[in-house]
């Protein structure tokens, strides 16, 4: 990317993190909510991107575009979070715990009709 494309989209990622900055706490309440139910489902893993699509969709049909890019924002940053804890604690780099994370991916994808 030039110089002068970069700075353009730097500009761009820092407006827009100022304009959404004041969805930051709701979006944070609805992660949490949203992770507790998903993570509830444990005997079920396939229900679970059905429910996460229900509260996805849920943000965006009640609130809109802005509020869905916050708690996406926040499902992102906690993900991030959640993968260096996990890659600290079982003494693995964040890279092999997405690494490991892909290969499972891409072996259940195999494994569907």
């Amino acid at each position: 990317m030039d110089p002068l494309a970069r700075r353009k989209m730097i500009a761009h990622v820092r407006l827009e993190r100022q304009r959404l900055l004041s969805e930051h706490a709701e979006a944070t309440r609805t992660t949490i909510e949203m992770l507790r139910a998903s993570t509830a489902n444990d005997d079920d893993p396939h229900a679970v991107p059905y429910l996460n699509l229900a509260y996805l969709l849920g943000t965006r049909n009640t609130y809109g575009d802005d509020k869905l890019m916050a708690l996406a924002l926040s499902v992102a940053n906690w993900a991030t979070t959640a993968i260096n804890d996990l890659a600290h604690h079982t003494g693995r780099t964040p890279q092999q715990v997405l690494d490991q994370y892909e290969t499972d991916v891409i072996a259940d994808q195999e494994d569907l009709p």
